[in-house]
C-alpha cells in the first residue's frame, strides 16, 4: 500500500480591514496590500467600519485620517473598545498634510501614523512591524489561547504593565519620527496595604476595580491607563508635555478627593499619590520611564510624611 504524505496546510493570510473614503486611494492599498499576501477588506464609509469589523474579526486595521473631521480618530477609539485593544492599527496620513499628522499625535489614542507614499512600501512594513508586536506581547505575557484578556488586568480591566511598556516603546518611537512629547503619570492608593490587613482581600479588591473607574472617568479618551503594581496605577498621555502635566494631575488628585466607595454600611474615601515623567525631558528606555514616574511618585510620598500632612490617605 502507498503511503499517503500528510501536506502542511497553508497558512491562512492576516486579514486588513482597510477604510478608506476616496476610492481611487482605496484601491492602490488594496493592491499594495493584496500583493504584500494580506487578506484585504475594503470600505469607503466609516460608519460602516463597525459593523464589518465585528463580522469579519481582523488581525489589523488601516484608517486614511483626512480633513475636515478626522473621523478616522473616532472609529479607532470605537474600534479598539470593541477590540479591547488587541487589534493593531494604523492612520495612513498625505505626506503633505501636517495639520492631519498633529491631529493623531495629539489625540489619536496612540495609533501609529504611516505616511502614504506611491509605492506602499512603509505601510507593509509597519504593517506587519505591528503584528510582530501583537505576538510577541501574547506570547510574553500569556499562553496562546488566552485571546485579547492578554492585554487586560484581570481584576480591574486596565492594560496589563507589560503592554503599557510596549506602548510606551511604540509613542517613543513615534515621537522621534514626527516630533512631539508625551508624559507618563503614575498614582499609587494611599493606605490600600493597611486596609487589606485590616479589612481582608475582597474589600481591598473592590477599591482596586473603583480606583480603576475613576482613572478612566478622569483622563482623556486618548490616554492609556494600567495597572502596573497591587496598588499602582500608571497613565500614558501622549502628545502631553510637562507643561500640561500639573492640570492633568490636579483634576485626578480632585476626582479622588470626591470619590466614595460604599460597601457593606462602610464608606471609603481614597485617596492618591502621584508621580510624573515627560518625554524627551527625561529619556531612558520604557521601563526606566515607568521606574523614573514610580520613583517620582515616592518621592512625593515622602516629603509628605515629612511635612506631618494630616487628613490624608484613605479615611474609612
Amino acid at each position: 500500500m502507498a503511503l499517503r504524505r500528510k501536506h502542511k496546510r497553508a497558512e491562512q493570510p492576516l486579514t486588513v480591514l482597510v477604510v478608506e473614503p476616496r476610492a481611487g486611494d482605496l484601491e492602490r492599498t488594496r493592491v499594495v496590500l493584496g500583493e504584500a499576501g494580506f487578506r484585504v477588506v475594503p470600505v469607503t464609509r466609516f460608519d460602516a467600519a463597525g459593523p464589518l469589523f465585528e463580522a469579519i474579526r481582523p488581525d489589523a486595521v488601516v484608517l486614511a485620517a483626512q480633513p475636515p473631521d478626522y473621523a478616522a480618530i473616532a472609529v479607532a477609539r470605537r474600534l479598539r473598545q470593541m477590540g479591547r485593544g488587541a487589534v493593531p492599527m494604523l492612520y495612513l496620513v498625505d505626506s503633505d498634510d501636517p495639520d492631519t499628522y498633529r491631529c493623531c499625535l495629539e489625540k489619536g489614542l496612540c495609533v501609529d501614523i504611516v505616511p502614504r507614499s506611491g509605492s506602499g512600501e512603509e505601510l507593509v512594513l509597519r504593517l506587519r512591524a505591528q503584528l510582530r508586536l501583537k505576538a510577541a506581547v501574547r506570547r510574553a505575557i500569556v499562553p496562546e489561547d488566552a485571546g485579547s484578556a492578554a492585554l487586560h488586568d484581570p481584576l480591574t480591566g486596565l492594560y496589563t504593565r507589560a503592554f503599557l511598556l510596549e506602548l510606551i516603546a511604540l509613542e517613543m518611537r513615534r515621537t522621534e519620527r514626527f516630533g512631539g512629547t508625551f508624559s507618563v503619570v503614575t498614582g499609587s492608593l494611599d493606605d490600600f496595604r493597611a486596609l487589606r490587613k485590616a479589612s481582608g482581600r475582597p474589600l481591598a479588591e473592590r477599591l482596586l476595580v473603583y480606583s480603576a473607574v475613576v482613572f478612566g472617568q478622569t483622563v482623556r479618551e486618548a490616554d492609556m491607563v494600567a495597572r502596573v503594581g497591587e496598588e499602582e496605577f500608571a497613565v500614558l498621555l501622549p502628545g502631553t508635555p510637562a507643561e500640561g502635566v500639573p492640570d492633568v494631575m490636579a483634576r485626578v488628585s480632585e476626582r479622588f478627593a470626591l470619590a466614595r466607595l460604599q460597601v457593606e454600611g462602610r464608606v471609603l474615601r481614597p485617596s492618591l499619590t502621584l508621580g510624573a515623567v515627560s518625554y524627551p525631558d527625561v529619556v531612558g528606555t520604557p521601563v526606566q520611564l515607568l521606574s523614573s514616574s514610580l520613583q517620582a511618585l515616592r518621592r512625593a510620598r515622602e516629603e509628605r510624611r515629612g511635612a506631618g500632612a494630616a487628613g490624608m490617605g484613605l479615611t474609612v
